[in-house]
């Protein structure tokens, strides 16, 4: 026997319903949006290196860098694919990233489907300093067409530069 929490047609309706609400999409599970609140990534920073080539001199160079190293899920929309901004997953305000940054996203679930990630820098932000990085990540059928509500989990590694004021 189902109750009202595990049964779910009931919990796609409450989320429909709270998403009438709120005015938005909700970028949570019927699972998880039973608690009002719910995570939507993890990070940590790091000291670490990066490697530069020159176009015209041969050899590389090495510097220090501050690697930034954030993970989270997400459905993709109607259109089968989800975009947003890495500052809305972070808990600090004050930000720079740069390249090179490797974006991954993988399906979850027993289904097969296809997800590809594209991503860019944008800003500074008006009256900052800062720049974010977009990310897209799209789901695909087999067959080629996008996929609608594919839950996955991603994880993004950027260059993390320090505003220093």
């Amino acid at each position: 026997m189902s109750t009202k929490l595990d049964d779910p047609k009931k919990l796609a309706e409450l989320k429909k319903q709270l998403e009438a609400l709120a005015g938005h999409e909700i970028d949570a599970s019927p699972q998880q949006i039973i608690k009002f609140r719910y995570p939507v990534s993890s990070s940590t920073s790091a000291d670490g290196s990066t490697t530069w080539r020159s176009i015209f001199l041969p050899g590389k160079s090495c510097s220090d860098a501050n690697l930034l190293d954030v993970d989270g899920a997400g459905w993709t929309g109607a259109n089968g694919q989800q975009t947003f901004l890495l500052s809305d997953v972070l808990c600090w305000s004050s930000f720079v990233f740069a390249y090179p940054a490797n974006v991954v996203a993988t399906a979850r679930g027993a289904s097969p489907f296809f997800l590809t990630t594209d991503y860019h820098t944008v800003g500074p932000a008006p009256g900052t300093l800062n720049t974010d990085l977009q990310i897209t990540v799209y789901a695909w059928q087999p067959g080629g067409a996008p996929a609608p509500g594919v839950s996955y989990d991603w994880r993004c590694r950027v260059v993390s530069v320090p505003i220093i004021f």
